[in-house]
């Protein structure tokens, strides 16, 4: 039984993303402000171009910065193959980890935390789900995941019988 399934599930913005988003902002709108204010009050108004030019570049970069908060999560099931992939401002992304779930050691129906063993949090909002298992890098690895019901049920039939 083969098949595919892929899902994209948002990281819920909680206080520490508006936070973050809010000081970059107000950072990049001071050191503009304190940019232009200084080149262009000590040059006479002479570089005037300058001081606009880089005061637009900073706050630009402060935009730029705040997509970097806004994160998404894709997890792909391929035959018994779980991967999951750390998508940030749509414009960049990097897998997290890749489950052989046939290998999977457990499968918990809530989130679960074990002493010693890496975390791998990887959630949007709804149920949260645990896959543990053994990677070569990492050691006793902790999947915590919010897969819908289609991932589920193309999840299952790769979990070891005793799981």
């Amino acid at each position: 039984m083969e098949g595919i399934r892929e899902q994209l599930v948002k990281r819920p913005r909680g206080r520490r993303e508006s936070v973050g988003t809010a000081a970059v902002l107000f950072g990049a709108l001071v050191l503009a402000s304190l940019i232009f204010g200084a080149i262009y009050v000590f040059s006479g108004g002479m570089l005037a171009a300058i001081a606009v030019l880089l005061a637009g570049l900073i706050l630009w970069g402060g935009w730029w910065l705040t997509g970097m908060f806004n994160v998404e999560y894709e997890y792909a099931v391929v035959g018994n193959e779980l991967s999951v992939d750390k998508i940030t401002n749509k414009r960049s992304r990097k897998t997290l980890c890749t489950v052989n779930l046939r290998a999977a050691e457990a499968f918990y129906g809530s989130e679960k935390h074990l002493r010693d063993a890496t975390e791998i949090e990887a959630c949007g909002e709804g149920d949260r789900y645990t896959v543990e298992y053994s990677d070569p890098a990492r050691g006793k690895t902790l999947l915590i995941f919010t897969p819908d019901e289609r991932t589920l049920e193309m999840i299952k039939p790769y979990l070891p019988r005793q799981l």
